[in-house]
């Protein structure tokens, strides 16, 4: 009996290949036509797709980012209380770091590159603001805000969630210690409860 191989769109497969290149080596170490190569493809078909490297990369981001908006609010919403989600967003994070260091990695790149190149910053600021979007909806409450934070709004304290917790990130995958590091991310998890 013959198996039934998935056959993926030329489109869909330099998009897989991009993503692997570009979490494994890096924006600026990657080609076009590395990419094309390690696709199997000819460069004259990439650039069809996605006539260059910083319109491939924004899609390599996309991709990655719908992926990761929906699991990170996919955690957020599995459990309740505010502790249990803060608790569920410092475990996506530590799980990122040490499932998916490829991914962070990537991500980490694209911030870089977001400082020189402004499309890459226009949707940066996106992601950034969905983000604090679904921490703000799913991790705080505007009385509990009030009392605790002194006043400033639940959109301000989102994004002290997140530049918290990705700030730490950040500082565990570029580390040498990344066990021990781990506690960083817990003790952001107690300071912010």
């Amino acid at each position: 009996m013959q198996q039934k191989t998935v056959k993926t769109n030329p489109s869909e497969k330099i998009l897989i290949t991009a993503f692997e290149c570009l979490s494994t080596r890096g924006y600026a170490n990657v080609s076009m036509r590395n990419i094309a190569e390690e696709a199997g493809v000819a460069l004259s078909q990439l650039t069809y797709y996605y006539k260059n490297k910083e319109k491939l990369f924004i899609e390599v981001i996309n991709m990655m980012t719908l992926q990761y908006l929906h699991e990170i609010e996919g955690n957020l919403e599995s459990v309740t209380g505010e502790k249990e989600k803060l608790a569920s967003l410092v475990r996506f994070f530590k799980e990122l770091i040490r499932d998916k260091p490829k991914l962070l990695k990537l991500f980490i790149d694209f911030i870089a590159q977001a400082l020189w190149i402004p499309s890459f910053r226009e949707q940066l600021d996106s992601l950034f603001t969905e983000l604090t979007e679904i921490i703000e909806r799913n991790l705080l409450t505007y009385t509990k805000i009030n009392k605790r934070y002194l006043g400033y709004s639940p959109q301000t304290v989102a994004k002290l969630v997140l530049g918290a917790l990705l700030g730490t990130s950040i500082q565990i995958i570029l580390g040498s210690d990344r066990d021990s590091a781990f506690e960083s991310l817990n003790l952001a998890e107690s300071l912010l409860n």
